[in-house]
C-alpha cells in the first residue's frame, strides 16, 4: 500500500512536463493490442488491454478485460472487470462484479458487489476486499483482510485471516493466526488452522475439532462482534486497512474523474484556457452562492411535495458538484498554466500536470484550516468559471478581438 502511494506521489509530481512517458486513450472503447514501454491511461465505455505494459496501468470504463502483463502497478475501476492478465506490482480495483484468473505478485485491494478469484491463482502480497460475496478459491501468501457481506474461503492462506462478514464459510487451510467475526460462521471438514483462532458468532457455534494444528487454541471473543450497524468495526487494524482502502479509492476515483474531465472536455477547456485567471474574482462569488445556495434551496424544494422532483435534482447535482471538487480546478489550472507559460504541452502533458495538482490539493487539504480553506476558494473558483462559460458571460472572441485591436495600436504608435 505505501509503495503504491508513494509511486503516484512520485511519479506524478516529478513527471508532469514529461507527456512522451505515459500514453492517455479514451473513446466510446478502447483496445491496447501492442506492447507499451510507458504508462497507460484509459477511459472508456470498453476497455481492452491485451498488450503488455511496462509501466503503470489506469482504466476506467464500463467493461474491462486486462490479458496482458503489467510490470508495474494496476489500478482499475468499472462495472465489470475481468483481470485474466498478470500483474508484477500491486493491483487496486472497483467494480460491480470483478474476477482474478491470473498470478498477482504485489498485494491485492477490491471493492466491489461480487468478487471471485478463481483456483490456481496466487495473490503474493496481502489480499484486503470490501465486497458483497466474495469467493477466494486461490492462494494468498500474505494476510487476508475482508468485510464483506458474504465470504467463501475454499483456498490457501500463507498469512492469518481478520474477517468481519454476516456469512463466513472456511473451507481451506489458514497457516496464520485469524480472528473471524459473522452471524454465521461454517467450517467444512476441509477447514484446517495452523495457529490461534478467536472468532464470534451469532447463529451457529462451529466445532474445531480435529482442525487445529497441535498448539494451536480457538478462543470464542465477544468483543469481536461488531456493531452491524456501524461501518468502521471494532477491530482495530481491520478497521484501519478498511480506511486506507477507503482514503485510496477517494484518491483513486478523484484521479480517474480528472482523466475523465480531460478526456471529453479538452475542447473546451483548450478554448477557454486564460480566462479563468482574468475571471477568478467573480467566478469566485459565483462559486460561493453555488456551493452554499443549492443544497439551501434544494432543502427549502423538499418542504413542498410539488418541490421534491426540485430538490432531489438538486441534491444530486451538489453531490457532482462534491464529486469533482478537487478534479476540477486541477484540470482548469492545468490548461491555465499551459496557456499562461505558453507551454507546448500535448493532451499528456497537460493530464499529467493536472493530475500532479490534483495531488497537491489532496496533501493540502491535509493542513489544519489552511488546507480545507485552500480547498473551498479553489473549488468556488472553478465552479463559477464553469458557470460563467455555461451562461456565456466570458466572450473568448470578443477578448481575442480587443488584444488584436490593442497590439494593431502599438504597432501603429511604433510606426509613427
Amino acid at each position: 500500500m505505501k509503495k503504491a502511494g508513494i509511486l503516484l506521489i512520485g511519479f506524478f509530481l516529478f513527471n508532469l512536463g514529461n507527456a512522451e512517458a505515459s500514453d492517455v486513450k479514451t473513446g466510446n472503447k478502447v483496445t491496447l493490442s501492442t506492447d507499451s514501454p510507458n504508462n497507460i491511461y484509459i477511459a472508456a465505455g470498453e476497455v481492452n488491454v491485451n498488450a503488455n505494459v511496462a509501466g503503470d496501468l489506469v482504466a476506467a470504463g464500463g467493461e474491462i478485460r486486462i490479458n496482458g502483463i503489467t510490470q508495474q502497478d494496476v489500478l482499475l475501476t468499472g462495472g465489470k472487470i475481468s483481470f485474466d492478465g498478470q500483474s508484477e506490482g500491486d493491483v487496486r480495483l472497483m467494480g460491480g462484479e470483478v474476477r482474478i484468473t491470473q498470478n498477482i505478485k504485489g498485494d491485492l485491494t477490491i471493492t466491489g458487489g461480487k468478487i471471485s478469484i478463481d483456483k490456481g491463482v496466487t495473490i503474493g502480497g496481502d489480499l484486503i476486499i470490501v465486497g458483497g460475496e466474495v469467493n477466494l478459491f486461490g492462494d494468498v501468501k500474505g494476510r487476508v483482510f475482508i468485510a464483506g457481506g458474504k465470504f467463501f474461503l475454499n483456498g490457501n492462506v500463507e498469512g492469518g485471516i481478520e474477517a468481519k462478514s454476516s456469512f463466513l464459510e472456511i473451507n481451506g487451510r489458514i497457516n496464520g493466526e485469524c480472528e473471524l467475526a459473522a452471524q454465521k460462521l461454517i467450517l467444512s471438514s476441509h477447514a484446517f488452522f495452523g495457529g490461534n483462532v478467536k472468532y464470534w458468532t451469532k447463529q451457529h457455534s462451529p466445532s474445531f475439532d480435529g482442525k487445529l494444528a497441535s498448539g494451536a487454541k480457538a478462543t470464542y471473543d465477544s468483543s469481536l462482534k461488531p456493531d452491524w450497524l456501524d461501518w468502521e468495526y471494532k477491530a482495530g487494524d481491520l478497521s484501519q486497512k478498511v480506511k486506507r482502502g477507503v482514503g485510496f479509492f477517494q484518491v483513486f476515483s478523484g484521479l480517474l474523474m480528472t482523466l475523465l474531465l480531460i478526456a471529453f472536455g479538452d475542447k473546451l477547456f483548450t478554448r477557454y484556457a486564460g480566462q479563468a485567471s482574468k475571471n477568478a474574482g467573480p467566478a469566485f462569488g459565483l462559486g460561493m452562492l453555488l456551493l452554499f445556495g443549492v443544497p439551501i434551496l434544494s432543502g427549502i424544494a423538499f418542504i413542498t411535495i410539488i418541490g421534491i422532483p426540485v430538490g432531489v435534482v438538486g441534491m444530486g447535482a451538489y453531490g457532482i458538484m462534491l464529486s469533482m471538487s478537487t478534479a476540477l480546478p486541477s484540470v482548469i489550472a492545468a490548461y491555465e498554466w499551459r496557456k499562461l507559460k505558453d507551454q507546448n504541452w500535448t493532451k499528456g502533458g497537460v493530464t499529467l500536470v493536472a493530475v500532479g495538482i490534483f495531488l497537491g490539493l489532496r496533501l493540502a487539504s491535509k493542513i489544519p484550516v489552511f488546507g480545507s480553506l485552500l480547498s473551498f476558494i479553489a473549488a468556488a473558483v472553478a465552479f463559477g468559471y464553469i458557470y460563467m462559460i455555461i451562461r456565456k458571460k466570458i466572450d473568448v472572441e470578443a477578448t481575442a478581438a480587443a488584444k488584436s485591436d490593442d497590439e494593431d495600436h502599438k504597432d501603429g504608435e511604433d510606426f509613427v
